[in-house]
């Protein structure tokens, strides 16, 4: 389809593709009763890049956020309905040259800074480099390397390129400590006025460009709301860093938010810094009780010791706090980023942030290569520290964990963090009943994407076999995380003469530890489950009828028009099915019923509501039908795709 639209942003990936932000105002062949308020659009061709603001115009594909890859994965839908994002896709060809502006709005002006920020910085840090070091400072991530984000994510430093809660402390930092000791140096102005609240103020200016620079998303959002808080204690000649300004923090954000409270980064930045909190205050007491009566005056060699401890200790602490959540979120785990973050978090902290502060206040001078060449040496070598590590302590999958398990794991860290006495023991009760309730039990014998094509059984051994021979890795790297099946371990696909399917129980565990869990012939693909259920599969509709035949379970990758299977009892899963439910997970229950689990309710939530829309007719008679029937069938193919269907198909048998 045409649209045409205002573009709000603008972002360059790491190979070389432009993502384009598009307000949707007007959509043709087909005009489309339901269109998106907003797109993000990829565009491969050559052109010359639209300034914000500009009208995006040009012939598009587009298709929904993607669904869960297995009942209770996270739902990528979600995130993006509540930032306003209503599809994705990608150009069909170059967009027409931009014509007039629109009167720049605020966010617009934002938006224009921050793409002349992120390409001054490009231009003096090019690769990988300057991608992340533009990241830090202007929240844009496109054009980071997958290499470079695998490795961080491996050794549990991809917070750092998220900018939360820890930029924003350093830039609060950094602010507040620089103005209070230039004021400081001042005597009459250090007398005569409240440095303290001064430096509050410019800190709290500062973080608060920070915030508009990076983009309003919940994490960024999350983060300011709390150092706002924390500044505003200063104000109020009130301690900082307490757990009743977590708390405030917390209420203010699901106030303006909601939404993000099941989500990780909620979820992770409050514990880690609700039990920072609890241990510093818990270390001040202790060492408020042993110094009593004593002093201690000048620098030693003890206090640096101290120094050091102290971030292994809170990066141990918030690793600690934050591993339950990633586990049920990614379902990864990075048992040596305490490694990592020992030895990259003084350089963010004392090295690369403070140098990409000095560049950005340096900027309208001029004057900002020097310090931008330093930041880039810091990266240089947290990006050799990741390498190494990646590859001498990577990361495991760590399977599913129970949402109970999780509720209990948050509760031992509550009763951690708000308690200051011996209180804080009865944490080990939560703590040992989400060990026993960790696993949300046994795994399904067979997981089914939404697009119909992605097919696996899972074996006794928790190990999968595809029935494609290059699974799609999106879907796969979900699927290996969720079972704890080992790294590396490739599909089991065999595409061999069709040969009678096994019916007994040691049949079945053979046929799925060989190597041809499926075996495919004229289009059809069988396989048979651990409990011995019999899977047919193809992506031709001719081949229906056969499908069903001899099966359990028959599954057509096509947008069939059939509700049942015509020959035999099998259950139809087609892409029509699919869009309603999801991805799938199928088992044989005790009773010997088949046990399948859907992704999507059977009431939809507010993000999934598109799958329910009616689904266009694709029937027509190629040879017999007329111009005006073949327009009509094409408009109706693309509205589909734009609505979140799945491609148009042939006629059903």
């Amino acid at each position: 389809m045409r649209i045409a639209g205002p573009v709000v942003a603008r972002e360059q990936d790491d190979r070389g593709r432009y993502r384009y932000i598009v307000e949707i105002e007007s959509t043709e062949r087909p005009v489309l009763s339901r269109p998106p308020e907003r797109a993000r659009i990829v565009v491969s061709s050559r052109h010359e890049p639209l300034p914000i603001g500009s009208t995006y115009r040009g012939l598009v594909r587009l298709r929904p956020p993607s669904g869960p890859a297995y009942p209770g994965a996270h739902d990528f839908a979600f995130g993006s309905y509540f930032g306003g994002l209503g599809a994705y896709g990608f150009s069909l060809g170059a967009p027409a040259p931009p014509g007039a502006l629109r009167d720049p709005s605020i966010s617009d002006r934002i938006a224009t800074l921050r793409l002349a920020m992120g390409e001054t910085i490009r231009a003096v840090l090019p690769g990988a480099t300057g991608a992340v070091a533009s990241a830090l400072v202007t929240g844009e991530r496109a054009g980071i390397p997958e290499e470079i984000n695998e490795d961080l994510r491996v050794t549990g430093l991809a917070h750092v390129l998220s900018i939360s809660g820890f930029h924003m402390a350093l830039v609060a930092g950094f602010f507040l400590l620089v103005t209070r000791l230039g004021l400081a140096t001042v005597v009459p102005m250090a007398l005569r006025w409240p440095i303290k609240k001064l430096a509050a103020v410019v800190a709290l200016v500062g973080t608060g460009f920070y915030f508009l620079l990076a983009g309003d998303n919940a994490a960024t959002e999350r983060s300011f709301v709390m150092i706002a808080v924390m500044l505003g204690a200063v104000l109020l000649d009130q301690p900082a860093l307490t757990l009743r300004n977590v708390c405030i923090a917390a209420v203010v954000v699901v106030a303006l938010s909601p939404h993000v409270v099941p989500t990780a980064t909620f979820q992770m930045s409050f514990a880690a810094t609700a039990a920072l909190i609890g241990a510093y205050g818990a270390y001040a007491r202790w060492q408020s009780r042993r110094n009593e009566g004593q002093h201690r005056e000048g620098l030693s060699i003890r206090w640096l010791s101290l120094i050091l401890l102290g971030m292994a200790m809170s990066s141990l602490i918030a690793g600690a706090t934050t591993a339950p959540y990633a586990i049920y979120h990614f379902q990864r785990g990075a048992p040596f980023s305490l490694i990592a973050n020992i030895v990259a978090t003084p350089l963010f902290s004392f090295w690369i942030m403070p140098f990409a502060m000095l560049a950005v206040l340096a900027m309208p001078f001029g004057l900002h290569v020097l310090p931008l060449k330093a930041m880039g040496w810091g990266l240089d070598l947290v990006f050799a520290l990741a390498a190494y590590l990646a590859d001498a302590f990577p990361d495991y999958p760590t399977g599913l964990i129970s949402g109970r398990a999780l509720i209990c794991f948050s509760a031992a860290i509550l009763i951690v963090s708000f308690s200051a006495s011996g209180l804080r023991w009865f944490a080990l009760a939560p703590i040992a009943i989400g060990f026993a309730l960790l696993r949300p039990g046994p795994a399904p014998e067979l997981l089914l994407f939404e697009d119909g094509r992605e097919l696996a059984l899972i074996d006794r051994d928790g190990q999968l076999h595809s029935v494609q021979p290059r699974p799609s890795t999106f879907v796969w790297d979900q699927w290996r995380r969720a079972l704890q099946t080992e790294p590396g371990r490739r599909a089991s696909h065999s595409r061999t003469s069709l040969v009678s399917a096994p019916t007994t129980d040691s049949a079945v565990t053979s046929n799925l530890s060989s190597a041809e869990a499926f075996r495919c012939e004229d289009g059809i693909c069988r396989g048979l489950t651990r409990s011995g259920l019999r899977i047919g599969w193809s992506d031709d509709y001719q081949k229906l009828d056969d499908v069903c035949r001899d099966s359990d379970i028959a599954i057509m990758a096509r947008a069939v028009r059939a509700n049942a299977c015509r020959t035999g009892d099998a259950r139809l899963l087609t892409l029509r099915t699919l869009r309603r439910t999801g991805s799938l997970a199928i088992s044989r229950a005790s009773d010997a019923t088949i046990e399948v689990r859907h992704s999507i309710p059977t009431e939809p939530q507010a993000w999934n509501r598109h799958r329910f829309a009616a689904w266009p007719e694709y029937w027509r008679k190629p040879d017999s039908a007329t111009a005006e029937t073949k327009g009509r069938v094409e408009d109706r193919r693309a509205v589909s795709d734009s609505a979140g269907s799945a491609p148009p198909v042939s006629p059903e048998p």
